[in-house]
């Protein structure tokens, strides 16, 4: 890779969402602009405010609706944020967010269908192809890159196949049966996998090989920062930890599938999860626990009450780096957490019984990396075993850093190089 590096367009333009999205592309992105590319990040809902945390210069879309017309657009943003808004998204971003992808739907299948197409999936159901088109023909960037996830990443990379603009997908962890990821009928023309194991279940969703680059992923390079350790042991001497097993639990809503039982629905699992926790260090004065909920949903569960050894993270706001080196024991359902634990060598349970884990396939003991857990009430034992080994079935990323890769497949399709 040669410095600085000259595109024949504009730069590169990444689409991403959420925290540990905007952890993926964020060492892609600085170690472009360190070559002197251009890079755009549209940072959207909770990565906006992650991606500028992080050093970088993130764009939303409030930035662009100069492209749309502005005023019907706020109007049906104003309607729906009532029912969206987070606490810690910007509330006239989330407005320009809904707004232009709800006009989208008006101007692609008009009024009535676009009412229909919200009251069946609400703001999931985003596909705002007209505005990434527009999007992408004003920055005329020379590479579109996007996470895997579907609504406005997908519609990025929809858009830039349409306007014959090279793009590239990163692919989150695992291609697991369920992932809506193999469902789409337009691909990027690269897809960078984590590990082999991903790489052939994008194969045996049909997806052409020959697309696939087997990259590793850069939301896990700094696993291998020699820091890290060291921000665990700050971790524990700050609470005062030194010397327990801490076991760190990171939980997410749970959408109701049946045959799942009912409770377990919304929050109510990891309520359910989180109190056997809490029973079960009441008579482990040895034990520690850290509550860490999803970034985007952590304040839709109760509060349980302080109590002694047990933390309870903002994680909208606490880097996971330091509470993730200072556990012994990661507990997750289909967190992308589960993985980098077992990339340090955490023990990691998996929580076999979670509709979402049971609806997905997305089970972590399955793929070698965790030690599974069938039931609520197998729990506390399964915290009594002692950690596992497991077959190495291709799960885990090549040696080395990610992100040197990443960005050389970008450079490579951006010069029309196979």
């Amino acid at each position: 890779m040669g410095f600085p590096v000259t595109l024949h367009r504009d730069g590169v333009l990444f689409v991403t969402y959420g925290n540990g999205h905007i952890a993926k592309v964020a060492p892609v992105v600085k170690a472009l602009e360190a070559c002197g590319v251009r890079c755009w990040v549209l940072a959207l809902t909770l990565g906006f405010m992650q991606a500028r945390r992080i050093g970088l210069q993130p764009v939303g879309y409030k930035d662009f609706m100069h492209l749309v017309d502005a005023g019907k657009a706020l109007d049906y943003g104003r309607k729906l944020w009532p029912e969206n808004q987070h606490p810690d998204v910007d509330e006239f971003e989330s407005i320009c967010y809904l707004g232009v992808n709800y006009l989208d739907w008006v101007e692609m299948y008009g009024e009535k269908k676009a009412e229909q197409l919200y009251a069946k999936g609400g703001r999931r159901s985003f596909l705002p192809l007209l505005f990434m088109g527009r999007l992408i023909g004003s920055l005329n960037p020379a590479v579109v890159v996007s996470t895997s996830s579907p609504r406005s990443e997908q519609a990025a990379i929809e858009a830039a196949v349409m306007r014959r603009v090279p793009s590239l997908t990163m692919l989150d962890v695992f291609a697991n049966p369920h992932d809506t990821y193999l469902r789409h009928k337009v691909y990027a023309d690269r897809i960078t996998a984590p590990s082999h194991l991903a790489a052939r279940q994008l194969h045996d969703a049909g997806i052409d090989h020959g697309r696939v680059r087997v990259t590793g992923c850069p939301a896990y390079d700094y696993l291998q920062d020699p820091a890290g350790p060291a921000e665990g042991v700050a971790f524990r001497q700050m609470h005062g930890w030194e010397g327990k097993h801490i076991v760190l639990w990171c939980g997410s809503l749970e959408l109701p599938s049946p045959p799942a039982l009912p409770e377990y629905a919304g929050p109510g699992l990891c309520v359910l999860v989180e109190q056997r926790l809490r029973q079960w260090l009441r008579s482990r004065p040895d034990v520690a626990l850290i509550v860490r909920y999803h970034p985007t949903q952590y304040h839709l569960f109760p509060d349980q009450g302080s109590q002694e050894r047990v933390y309870v993270s903002n994680s909208a706001q606490d880097g996971l780096g330091p509470q993730l080196h200072a556990a012994d024991t990661v507990l997750v359902q289909t967190s992308t957490v589960g993985f980098e634990a077992a990339l340090l060598g955490k023990r990691v349970l998996n929580l076999a019984f979670s509709p979402t884990v049971i609806h997905t396939e997305y089970d972590f003991s399955k793929l070698g990396l965790a030690q599974s857990v069938p039931t609520l009430d197998a729990l506390e034992a399964e915290l009594d075993q002692p950690n596992q080994e497991f077959e190495d079935i291709g799960s885990r990323p090549p040696a080395g850093a990610a992100t040197p890769r990443v960005v050389d497949e970008i450079l490579a399709i951006a010069r029309g190089r196979d």
